[in-house]
């Protein structure tokens, strides 16, 4: 029997289809065509809360984000991504990182950077993101929730900074270990082979206006070392 339809009930259903987003066959990670991209990013959001542990709709909101350039989103999609992962995936957090790193804040990419080896661990305070859909691993001072740890479960080892650079350098990637190392250096200005690592790196990359700007950050810190970043700047000077 054909069904039939009244006209308000056919303006209800044209009103329906308009509303009701429909996700692209596409399954790549770039960004769609042909959509409204709020209502992706939304959807995305969506299913990645419902579905935390499927990487894909992760890593698809961080490509969304950066593509559209929307640092606060970019953020909380990474943050999650991180959070999800866990200790598993540093070459996914890594080759993310260095797509990411133009648009995010200095110190949020200095945060992501220190833990991508190793990801974010749950009892460390981490700026906030309301558009972080996994928000619910937050306490109210911004602390993610401590995670008993068993008397007999390995004290996670920390990798040192050191040779975490110089691995990044036998892959080939330059600016991800001179960012490794100049963070190292702002929080340990006191080791002198993090200083010497570093000014050798900007030798080689013939990198003044870094080095000028990183001497800035260190201020007094570079005292301890002094006459190897005056000649390493005269150098490059020349």
């Amino acid at each position: 029997m054909k069904q039939r339809y009244s006209q308000h009930s056919l303006r209800d259903l044209k009103y329906f289809r308009q509303v009701v987003f429909q996700e692209p066959d596409d399954t790549g990670l770039g960004v769609p065509r042909d959509i409204d991209l709020d209502k992706w990013a939304t959807h995305l959001a969506h299913r990645s809360a419902r579905e935390p542990g499927n990487l894909l709709n992760h890593v698809r909101r961080v490509y969304l984000h950066l593509a559209r350039r929307q640092v606060e989103e970019l953020y909380g999609a990474m943050l999650d991504l991180y959070l999800v992962l866990g200790d598993k995936g540093s070459s996914l957090r890594g080759r993310l990182l260095r797509e990411t790193r133009k648009l995010l804040p200095r110190e949020r990419y200095d945060l992501f950077l220190a833990h991508y080896k190793h990801g974010l661990q749950r009892n460390q305070p981490l700026p906030a993101s309301r558009h972080s859909v996994l928000g619910n691993f937050f306490s109210g001072r911004m602390t993610l929730v401590r995670q008993q740890q068993s008397p007999k479960q390995p004290a996670r080892v920390r990798i040192d900074p050191l040779e975490q650079a110089r691995e990044e350098l036998t892959y080939g990637d330059v600016a991800t270990a001179q960012r490794i190392l100049e963070v190292a250096l702002l929080h340990s200005p006191n080791r002198i082979e993090l200083h010497l690592e570093l000014l050798e790196l900007y030798t080689h990359t013939r990198s003044l206006g870094d080095l000028v700007k990183m001497q800035e950050r260190l201020g007094d810190d570079v005292a301890i070392t002094r006459d190897a970043w005056d000649r390493t700047r005269s150098l490059l000077e020349n």
